[in-house]
């Protein structure tokens, strides 16, 4: 089953951060990357900085921003960290953020990931699998 999917608002997040060419931005939440593929694309010399628990979703944000990861930089971690994560990556501000906050269809669709009780799978609900159960 190939995965589709649809940012929520998309247009009017890209029109509220009023992307600058130049500018550096967070997507505090990557998910899917259907907002971040949207600001990397209005990106010539600034930077996107994309934070998420999950590494699925780092995975597949590989893929999906290809054509802009030199304007691209994905981080895993909590976006509750954020100061120390873009401190890290050498970040001293930025222009602008999104935060998508919520489950995403793929941690409901998949059974493995124990997010949802329409399917006959043990309860796990960790956005990152590789902290402690």
């Amino acid at each position: 089953m190939e995965f589709t999917h649809k940012p929520v608002l998309l247009a009017e997040c890209i029109e509220g951060l009023a992307v600058r060419p130049d500018g550096i931005y967070v997507d505090g939440t990557l998910g899917r990357a259907g907002h971040s593929r949207e600001i990397a694309r209005r990106l010539t010399t600034g930077h996107l900085y994309c934070i998420d628990r999950d590494m699925a979703a780092i995975e597949a944000a590989e893929e999906r921003l290809a054509p802009w990861r030199d304007r691209v930089t994905l981080l895993h971690g909590n976006f509750a960290d954020l100061s120390p994560l873009l401190e890290r990556a050498g970040v001293e501000g930025v222009h602008g953020m999104l935060f998508d906050l919520g489950v995403s269809s793929p941690q409901l669709d998949d059974a493995s990931r124990g997010f949802s009780y329409m399917q006959d799978a043990p309860l796990d609900m960790r956005m990152d699998r590789s902290a402690a159960l």
